[in-house]
């Protein structure tokens, strides 16, 4: 499906601040995308920091943090 999960969580008004698009058919690995559960790494908070910091590191760009 390409870009069509984030066109999706991007422009459909039903997605909300911390949903999750992906496939919806077999296994969630393929078909049109919708509101799919996301993988228990993708709730890891010093996994995602870790990314974030290399991610950083590796593009030279860097953001101040966000606040809730």
């Amino acid at each position: 499906m390409g870009a069509l999960p984030t066109l999706r969580a991007a422009t459909d008004p039903a997605v909300r601040g911390g949903d999750y698009s992906g496939p919806a058919g077999l296994f969630e690995i393929r078909g049109f995308p919708d509101r799919v559960t996301a993988s228990a790494r993708a709730h890891d908070v010093e996994l995602r920091e870790r990314l974030w910091a290399i991610s950083a590191e590796l593009t030279g760009v860097a953001y101040p943090p966000l606040t809730p």
